[in-house]
């Protein structure tokens, strides 16, 4: 009898087109979610002190979404729709009304706006080049400890 090792069943594990569609659609939510939240935190303060929390989740957020998108889907075009929901989101936000109101200020706070602005699209960019590299997060541990965790149960009789 010829038993299929765990790394047989990693590279079988292909997502459906319509499970990717579905992924790609609730990754770029998430990448549109937390630039709102992030735009919305720039003016966070403490008492008269301003909080740079914004600029700091953007990054986190630029680099965690592409790279758990990556990891799940083994395909490298999944780390761009988290990351194209935020840049398009934020520079959609970050833009004037008519009216003239604006949601990513100038003045005491122009320092957070703009460094959400760099440095989430710099993270955002990286973690893009970072992800096209092949063998990068393709979640071969994430799948292979899956595939372990799951036949590891016939062991105890």
């Amino acid at each position: 009898m010829s038993r299929q090792g765990p790394a047989s069943a990693v590279r079988a594990a292909r997502p459906h087109p319509g499970v990717l569609a579905l992924g790609y659609l609730l990754f770029t939510a998430a990448g549109v979610l937390s630039a709102v939240i992030e735009v919305l935190l720039v003016p966070s303060r403490i008492g008269q002190t301003l909080i740079p929390l914004a600029p700091v989740l953007a990054v986190v957020s630029n680099v965690a979404l592409p790279a758990i998108s990556r990891g799940l889907s083994d395909t490298m075009l999944s780390a761009v729709p988290p990351v194209a929901g935020w840049l398009v989101t934020t520079f959609v936000l970050a833009s004037a009304t008519p009216e003239g109101d604006v949601l990513l200020p100038a003045g005491d706070e122009a320092y957070i706006s703009y460094s959400l602005l760099v440095f989430g699209t710099l993270a955002g960019l990286v973690t893009l080049w970072r992800a096209s590299r092949p063998g990068a997060w393709t979640g071969r541990r994430l799948r292979s400890w899956l595939v372990r965790s799951g036949s590891g149960s016939d062991d105890g009789g």
